[in-house]
């Protein structure tokens, strides 16, 4: 029976590890930087998400998801669910996704004001 409980303990511990392990969805070894118009700060546990409409050199517009710190990480930080408001532009750097997507892993964030904000803990 105590092999049982400690198999699913460990079992229902995987995803929990796996969500947390951003080396493996986002490459670490790249930053990339991205400037965009806000259209979404969704303030929520478990992460904070950007949506981030960004403008190519063509004039095509991307949307991108940048997943950020726990809103207590970003609260101790000095970010409020006010700092960034629907229609801001941002600059964010962080790490690529790696399977392609339109997804980075927010790192740091510039206000139009010139305000410098980290992402992470």
């Amino acid at each position: 029976m105590r092999k049982l409980f400690v198999v699913l303990v460990v079992l229902a511990s995987v995803p929990a590890l796996a969500h947390h392990n951003y080396r493996l969805r986002f490459d670490d070894s790249v930053d990339i930087t991205l400037s965009g118009v806000v259209t979404n700060f969704d303030w929520k546990n478990p992460h904070i998400e950007i949506f981030l409409d960004v403008t190519d050199e063509n004039d095509n517009v991307s949307n991108w998801v940048l997943p950020t710190a726990a809103p207590g990480v970003a609260g101790r930080n000095g970010i409020t669910p006010e700092t960034v408001l629907t229609g801001d532009t941002l600059v964010v750097t962080g790490w690529p996704a790696r399977n392609g997507s339109n997804e980075m892993r927010a790192r740091i964030m510039t206000l139009e004001d010139g305000t410098e904000y980290r992402l992470s803990p």
